[in-house]
């Protein structure tokens, strides 16, 4: 493949490194990116800065692949999830204005919005990721699939109506779920109370106070003439790739916007030049696993790479473009634009990170789980202890409580059952792994499921554990039933898919209807 040509823009100040040494370093990743860790080669526009002061801003390849037209600095890349902090700061806007409130419900300023979910789904849970509004998931049953959704043109009320037929898909402030179905909603919300739509709102309150000019949503005709190409690398070749439709990706990931731009916007704020310091205090606040109002706090895909570091971040992926936008509280500011996938923008950004602070790259500061793939493995990674200091470590950097995935958990209990390992020191540090730990419905979910092939009996026991920890879970009951059922306890199970369907209506579950099918069926066959 071709040397990825570049474009440079660089300022010279003195800090551990200068621009010319980390725009070697990063060179490094635009021809050996996957043997680097981050899965391919690095196309896009990088800026690193120390508070004010920009160390290196630099295009790396093109805009354009068939044309070889080159990327430059006012290269325009769509945002996706990076939206969402602007999105947060404009809600926020309007709250100091008086046009909203935190605590008011959805249902209040969407009146479409069902009386009696809108009232648990409030703007505060929308913009923490806690309301219980599903992620695109939840659309899966409402649009005949995900591929002629990305292509279908709505209004905001027509998307925000689609979205209040999806249900929750778990109780409201019980966990953090990331939605970007909730921030739909908060972009419709937006545009009822401002009486202007999402794109003069960036206007007014963004483009206009910092005179910017490359920051804004525009129409599927402006995406096609002014946004760059983006790319899939499949097979040693670059395929370009179709976009979404602007409609649907909307509030929730439809902004456009340059990295100095980016930069420039991200100051202000911490500056408290756009908000009054209230304001900006309550966007950057921590909620459920760290995410505050739009910003993730020390957002673990990071800090696993580099965990001595606190931080405020957030990843961006639509269509094929990948972004992150990274704000250490030492001042560090990375911004990583890409419009080619698959990128790993996380390793790149904590590398980049540890080559600005001068530390040593050979040296790994990842904190890492134990492999599931062979016990011999497993023990020469840490074993039981490596999963406990996974926990204890991060937890501590975080701030708030990390746990290991229940996809993680499951593939643990696989290797024991084929290594035919003692079971007793697994048992109980999935026990501890449950303590405090608003994920664990889904980690003991996992591994009942994966009993259910081998030992009935630590099956029954894990299911029930999940019901009993977990009473108001709609989908612990469920798969209670289910259990049962497969063991031809058809009485025990069509109570616990009773229970199911009860719960899933009392909280508006999305997958209310498979429950109700379920306990048909079992009604059916009795």
């Amino acid at each position: 493949m071709k040397k990825i040509l570049s474009i440079t823009a660089l300022i010279l100040f003195t800090f551990s490194i200068n621009a010319q040494q980390l725009d070697s370093f990063i060179k490094q990743y635009t021809t050996n990116g996957k043997s680097l860790g981050i899965r391919s080669n690095f196309n896009g526009v990088i800026l690193v800065a120390k508070n004010d002061k920009i160390i290196l801003h630099k295009a790396y390849g093109y805009a354009n692949m068939e044309t070889k037209k080159l990327l430059n600095l006012n290269s325009k890349f769509l945002l996706g999830s990076l939206t969402k902090p602007l999105v947060a700061f404009l809600v926020l806007k309007q709250v100091e204005m008086g046009n909203m409130k935190l605590n008011q419900p959805i249902s209040d300023i969407l009146p479409f919005i069902n009386r009696e979910k809108g009232k648990h789904i409030t703007i505060h849970r929308l913009l923490a990721n806690t309301s219980g509004v599903p992620h695109y998931d939840g659309l899966r049953s409402h649009i005949k699939s995900m591929r002629s959704f990305a292509s279908k043109e709505m209004t905001p009320t027509e998307y925000a109506q689609l979205v209040n037929k999806t249900g929750l898909s778990s109780i409201p402030n019980s966990k953090f779920q990331y939605s970007s179905l909730g921030y739909v909603l908060l972009g419709a919300a937006l545009e009822k109370v401002s009486k202007q739509t999402f794109s003069q709102l960036i206007e007014q309150y963004i483009s206009k106070p910092l005179k910017l000019k490359n920051i804004g949503y525009g129409t599927n005709e402006f995406l096609n003439n002014e946004i760059v190409k983006n790319y899939r690398f499949i097979k040693q070749q670059y395929k370009e790739n179709k976009n979404r439709d602007q409609s649907n990706t909307y509030s929730a990931g439809g902004m456009h916007g340059t990295a100095n731009e980016i930069f420039l916007w991200s100051q202000a704020l911490r500056k408290n030049r756009l908000l009054k310091r209230r304001f900006t205090k309550k966007i950057f606040q921590p909620n459920l696993s760290g995410y505050a109002y739009g910003w993730m706090r020390n957002d673990i895909e990071i800090l696993r790479y580099i965990p001595h570091t606190q931080f405020y971040g957030h990843s961006g992926s639509v269509n094929n473009f990948t972004n992150y936008l990274f704000l250490a509280d030492d001042g560090t500011t990375i911004i990583v634009l890409s419009n080619t996938a698959p990128l790993q923008p996380y390793k790149l950004v904590s590398d980049i990170y540890r080559k600005v602070q001068g530390e040593d790259l050979s040296k790994s500061t990842r904190i890492i789980l134990p492999s599931f793939r062979s016990k011999k493995q497993f023990f020469a990674e840490g074993g039981y202890k490596g999963i406990e200091d996974y926990h204890k470590i991060l937890s501590k950097s975080a701030g708030f409580n990390v746990f290991p995935s229940g996809g993680y958990m499951q593939k643990i209990v696989r290797m024991h059952q084929k290594e035919k390992m003692d079971f007793s020191p697994l048992k109980d540090l999935i026990h501890k792994m449950t303590k405090e730990n608003q994920f664990a419905e889904d980690m003991l979910n996992r591994v009942a499921y994966e009993f259910i092939k081998t030992d009935i009996n630590k099956a029954s026991y894990y299911f029930k554990l999940n019901t009993k920890l977990f009473s108001k879970s709609a989908n612990a009951w469920d798969s209670l039933g289910e259990f049962f059922e497969k063991q031809k306890q058809f009485s025990k199970a069509k109570q616990a898919y009773k229970k199911a369907v009860s719960l899933a209506k009392k909280y508006f579950h999305t997958n209310s209807k498979a429950f109700e099918k379920n306990l048909i069926r079992i009604n059916r066959n009795q």
